[in-house]
């Protein structure tokens, strides 16, 4: 397996629009702050993992619960960084399988973004494995 990183910060900001637009939540607006963007990405380049399913599942769990954590736009933070992932994983022939009642994932997301400093590795460890419980792997098309 080889990891594909096609993934931009203008398909996340394409993602956060369009979930801005679903008018869920009438407090939403679109916004976006770079500078929160850029640390996404710093840390979703530089963490380093194995070209297989763990490795894939590690690197889609930073980059949702990044955006989740540096809150990057005006509204839809935590809805953007499901579906990011889920596009991620999906580029790489995965497919995340969330229950729509399930609320865990969404609390994980809560957590994470608690903690201003820097991602809580402990909270971090439960995102990966709830991921890994979710996602299933076929070849990528």
């Amino acid at each position: 397996m080889k990891i594909i990183y096609k993934i931009s910060k203008e398909d996340v900001i394409e993602t956060n629009r369009r979930v801005i637009d679903l008018n869920l939540d009438e407090l939403d607006v679109f916004g976006v702050r770079e500078d929160a963007l850029d640390e996404i990405f710093e840390i979703f380049d530089t963490l380093k993992v194995n070209d297989d399913l763990q490795g894939l599942i590690k690197k889609g769990a930073y980059l949702m619960a990044s955006i989740a954590w540096a809150q990057p736009f005006s509204g839809g933070n935590k809805r953007t960084a499901i579906l990011t992932a889920a596009t991620f994983f999906h580029h790489n022939g995965a497919e995340m399988d969330i229950p729509e009642d399930d609320k865990e994932l969404r609390r994980l997301l809560y957590e994470i973004q608690e903690e201003r400093t820097r991602l809580n590795e402990t909270v971090m460890g439960r995102i990966i494995f709830y991921i890994s419980k979710t996602v299933k792997y076929h070849e990528p098309r």
